[in-house]
């Protein structure tokens, strides 16, 4: 009954992005569901790139270690949708571009539009390989293969599940699979109040710290992983990609809006799985936290259902990360060597990309096995963002700053956001790097308004 339930819930999503998807598909339509999007639709886009493994397996993997500070992956999202829809929609639609990168092209010419191409896809594909893990962590509860094997079935299903029809059927799954997450997550919270595991119960049993701690890994750790959720989301194509594809400008502030509300409670719920298995004195990898609960506490018809649908939404969010790389593959550097390329030599090089993408994804992740899926999603977001935060929040609010001191700004922050973790240097290199490029981008500002008054 169980695997009777995965099957069909899995081809009820995959056969709704199929239908939506249409027969003929050009390249705007591939990639920004031909600015028809509604507020659902763009919640749908967005919300499926931002809740994947990471919000859902990944959260209740590090509540299962760390408690309540896992919440910060799905509360910064929360912010990072918020600023979105106050501050970053409307300019960016109105701007009429496909990619981020070209509406700071736009502002700082074609070296700022590189710089950051360069920047998201970096960051993006870290974001992959956590899918990956989180993907490999619910197919191997139940199907017995070793983990190249088990990474292997997930690039495929990945691939499968993009190449039939891009934003517009990536929408349509984003939905879907959102409703059957809310139920999935909401049906966990109800068997763990069932179990005895309520929020009192929770509280009551198991240690204030680190359990019931925000800053359970320290305060400037917690900071710079929310901070990084921020950054993200303000600064991944995948993102500004749902909100190109809305109708308008109230549609795009809409659904942006719609997502930050939808985001945070997704991982408290993820929290309470990971707390309630805790205070149940289970012993298990932390990776194992959700995939173990549906597999032990559900019916099997249920838990099959809620096992696919966390499994497609890890698939789906490696999805659209992906397609926004490959969209900054041949949008932000193909088309900037390539001075004149038809619709058609983009699409190709567009899937081309994408193919690319999950073969490195894959790769990376066979050696990332035994990490915390979170500390990838963390990595990942902040460096999408480190590089382009600054310069994009002083085009969108206008701020005078040249081209050559939004490039050097830009260029600091992710080359420190990068350089740190590798070097293993104490503090946090995101926040540092953002601090260190906003710093620079103030001192332009102030030359800039200096030059003028003379």
């Amino acid at each position: 009954m169980f695997f009777l339930s995965v099957a069909a819930t899995m081809i009820f999503v995959i056969s709704v992005g199929v239908m939506a998807s249409g027969k003929k598909i050009d390249e705007e339509e591939y990639s920004l569901a031909g600015r028809k999007a509604n507020p659902f639709a763009v919640s749908g886009i967005l919300l499926g790139a931002l809740i994947g493994g990471a919000s859902t397996v990944g959260t209740a993997e590090m509540a299962y270690v760390y408690g309540l500070s896992a919440w910060w992956f799905t509360l910064g999202g929360g912010i990072g949708s918020l600023l979105l829809a106050l501050f970053i929609a409307e300019p960016l639609r109105k701007s009429g571009v496909t990619t981020l990168a070209q509406f700071l092209s736009r502002h700082y010419g074609l070296q700022m539009s590189r710089l950051a191409a360069v920047g998201s896809i970096i960051g993006t594909l870290i974001a992959v390989v956590a899918q990956f893990l989180a993907s490999c962590a619910l197919l191997s509860a139940i199907v017995p293969l070793p983990y190249w094997a088990l990474n292997l079935l997930v690039a495929f299903l990945i691939l499968a599940f993009i190449y039939s029809g891009g934003t517009k059927s990536y929408s349509a799954i984003g939905q879907v699979k959102l409703v059957l997450l809310y139920f999935t997550l909401i049906a966990c919270a109800v068997f763990a109040y069932k179990l005895g595991h309520t929020p009192r119960a929770l509280v009551k049993d198991l240690p204030r710290f680190p359990f019931f701690s925000l800053f359970a890994r320290g305060v400037f750790k917690e900071m710079n992983a929310c901070l990084s959720l921020i950054l993200g989301t303000l600064g991944t194509q995948i993102y500004a990609q749902a909100v190109l594809s809305a109708s308008s400008e109230k549609t795009a502030k809409r659904g942006a809006l719609l997502s930050a509300i939808l985001m945070p409670p997704i991982g408290l719920l993820g929290i309470w799985i990971g707390l309630a298995l805790r205070r149940e004195g289970v012993v298990i990898e932390p990776s194992q936290a959700l995939p173990y609960f549906l597999y032990t506490y559900f019916p099997k018809a249920l838990s099959g259902v809620a096992w696919a649908t966390l499994f497609i939404t890890s698939l789906g969010t490696a999805a659209g990360l992906s397609l926004g790389v490959a969209t900054t593959i041949s949008y932000d550097l193909y088309v900037s060597f390539k001075k004149l390329s038809s619709s058609r030599t983009i699409l190709v090089i567009n899937r081309l990309s994408l193919l690319c993408v999950i073969v490195v994804a894959f790769i990376t992740s066979l050696r990332a096995a035994d990490s915390l899926i979170l500390q990838w999603s963390y990595l990942s977001m902040g460096l999408r963002g480190a590089g382009v935060f600054v310069p994009l929040v002083a085009a969108v609010f206008s701020f005078s700053l040249s081209p050559g001191m939004a490039f050097m700004s830009g260029a600091t922050g992710i080359t420190i956001a990068c350089l740190w973790p590798i070097l293993k240097l104490p503090g946090e290199g995101i926040l540092i790097g953002v601090c260190v490029s906003a710093m620079i981008a103030l001192f332009g500002i102030y030359n800039s308004k200096k030059a003028r008054i003379k």
